[in-house]
């Protein structure tokens, strides 16, 4: 009877090892497609959330008076464009932070319909309700990536 060789081939066995190195190494690389966290985009994002809820609260105790109008808050809308121009600005100097820029342009195109709104007239309590919301989803939106980059990305 004949023995059969239980032995792999070499050339087997090279290739084995050089898959299992090529797994070994690729485990420990991360590859990392979005920015790290960045602590005063953060703080700049919730100074700018808590200064819009004031003002909107402010809004709503003025409603039918004639404070309410424009005029009256002008100075908000400029400071209000400032910062998140400055915000703008911060964001897109850090690689690989394309999806939070594009949250802070939303949130400036928000800004800028509010703003032409109020233009227009003085706000109800619901429109400035549905401001909010608007408002609230895109502060949101960029805290969540700012956490998700606080993580490391995963």
């Amino acid at each position: 009877m004949m023995k059969m060789d239980r032995r792999m081939p070499r050339f087997t066995v090279f290739l084995v090892s050089v898959c299992f190195a090529v797994m070994l190494v690729a485990s420990g690389c991360a590859v990392k497609l979005i920015s790290g966290y960045d602590e005063t985009t953060d703080k700049a994002v919730t100074e700018l959330q808590q200064k819009m809820e004031t003002h909107l609260a402010t809004l709503e105790s003025v409603n039918g008076l004639p404070e309410c109008t424009y005029e009256n808050h002008k100075q908000f809308y400029d400071q209000a464009k400032m910062d998140i121009n400055a915000i703008a600005v911060r964001a897109a100097e850090i690689p690989k932070n394309s999806i939070i820029t594009k949250e802070i342009a939303l949130l400036s195109s928000n800004l800028d319909n509010f703003e032409k709104l109020h233009k227009i007239s003085c706000l109800s309590t619901d429109q400035i309700t549905l401001v909010r919301s608007h408002f609230n989803t895109s502060y949101t939106a960029i805290h969540k990536q700012l956490e998700f980059a606080k993580r490391g990305g995963t």
